[in-house]
């Protein structure tokens, strides 16, 4: 956290944790359940496509933009309450339409899609930001606040893959729009009194800059150049020093390749289990799995990052994924399909904590939310040019022609991710000099 910030204005774990909860509930309800739903509506292939690529789209745009105004601002909270709220109108809308009747066809869903991921990519990013900055002022693992959404989310899965039918035009965007409604009460536990613009003057930028100059972690080449003295000025001045960065610009595009692989699963893994047969009383079940073994991983993490550098896990990550999708192109028997699910924990838990314990390493603590939303964006386009081609590619071979693509692409991620860990070669940091993995650690303290 910046240092202006009392610590008792400081957002608490609890808090923290119980607002990851909320907010993944949403999202327990909203991929397993929106490709169907669509499809009840009449949407398929590169609508359904087109519509579900909103969210990632927005992506592209809005964690940058809001990184930018928190970083610049010095608010985080705000943001949060404001998107929630915009979320549930947009959701409580498109519930009173379905229960009145009205057809609102491509364009009313694809506007009310887009509104959605308008608002969701804040309630997300920011909530990051915030675990981050309070994982390394409070020493409780990031995983550890971070688990407590996964767990959200998979008792959300299999609740409303039994009790929610997509057929039922009202019945899915009601129930979002009550998580919605939750998500945002819970964000009113998150304190904002402390929220102020951080840095008046430019004496202040320049303590900012010599605090983090005296906790960074030693480095050789470009990967200590985000937080030498070197990469003090404005916001954007920083961020366009951070996105110049040879390792920074590998770690973007490594991103966008894993996420648009990923994608492949948002979109296209329940469509798949219904057409291969699978029970459909055990789809909520199956999505459940695979964030079980996500929480497994948030939960642990710190060792593994102590252990490794983040590059590296990145790798194995990738290597991770591809051998997940290639197992679910071809693999038809049910038990067997629900014992790939726990490799969901090395496709995108290791991955995200990784990425995000990566990205506090390489960024000036001044520009963080920015630097997570420009990870956020690369991610979120990858996402969206796989939701372009994973709904036709669906269409025309099923599954097994879908993740195959997907196992490829993931690998060709693993490949620059090698070469991209290899550009780094962090040197370990002194017990003085926490690093980004160092947060992500039970054992992690604030040395500020």
């Amino acid at each position: 956290m910046p240092p202006s910030i009392p610590s008792e204005h400081r957002p608490s774990p609890r808090a923290i944790s119980l607002y990851y909860f909320g907010i993944f509930a949403v999202l327990g309800v909203y991929l397993p359940l929106f490709p169907s739903w669509l499809e009840a509506r009449g949407m398929q292939g590169l609508a359904m496509g087109a519509i579900a690529a909103t969210l990632p789209a927005m992506g592209l745009v809005a964690p940058p933009v809001f990184g930018l105004i928190a970083d610049s601002l010095g608010v985080r909270v705000w943001l949060i309450r404001a998107a929630c709220a915009g979320a549930f109108v947009v959701f409580a809308l498109l519930a009173l339409s379905s229960a009145l009747g009205v057809s609102l066809g491509f364009a009313g869903l694809f506007v009310a899609a887009l509104a959605f991921a308008f608002f969701r990519s804040p309630m997300f990013t920011m909530a990051d930001v915030v675990a981050v900055e309070a994982s390394a002022s409070s020493g409780i693992a990031y995983g550890r606040l971070r688990l407590w959404g996964s767990i959200s989310f998979a008792l959300m899965a299999i609740a409303s893959g039994a009790l929610v039918d997509p057929a039922r035009p009202a019945a899915f965007p009601a129930t979002i729009a009550a998580s919605l409604l939750i998500a945002f009460a819970i964000s009113w536990a998150l304190p904002a009194r402390g929220e102020a613009p951080f840095r008046r003057s430019g004496a202040r930028d320049g303590a900012a800059d010599a605090a983090g100059a005296a906790r960074a972690p030693a480095t050789e080449g470009a990967a200590g150049a985000a937080r030498s003295p070197a990469a003090g000025g404005s916001v954007r001045q920083r961020a366009r020093a951070l996105l110049q960065s040879h390792d920074f610009r590998l770690f973007l595009a490594a991103s966008f390749l894993a996420q648009s692989a990923t994608s492949s699963y948002d979109l296209c893994y329940t469509l798949h289990l219904r057409d291969i047969g699978f029970p459909e009383s055990l789809v909520g079940v199956a999505w459940a799995v695979g964030v079980a073994g996500e929480i497994a991983l948030m939960a642990f993490s710190g060792p593994l990052l102590k252990r490794f550098a983040p590059p590296t896990v990145l790798a194995f990550a990738f290597a991770g994924a591809s051998l997940r999708w290639a197992l679910l192109s071809y693999v038809r028997f049910w038990p067997a399909l629900l014992a790939i699910q726990p490799l969901h924990a090395v496709s995108f838990g290791m991955m995200w904590v990784a990425s995000l314990a990566y990205t506090r390493d390489r960024s000036p603590p001044q520009i963080l939310a920015t630097a997570q939303g420009l990870f956020t964006a690369s991610a979120g386009a990858g996402s969206v040019v796989g939701m372009l081609v994973w709904g036709e590619l669906y269409k025309r071979g099923g599954g097994t022609l879908t993740f195959g693509v997907a196992s490829i692409t993931a690998l060709i991620a693993f490949v620059l991710a090698v070469t991209f860990a290899r550009s780094t070669r962090p040197t370990r940091p002194t017990r003085r000099s926490p690093s980004g993995g160092s947060i992500f650690s039970v054992s992690s303290r604030c040395q500020e």
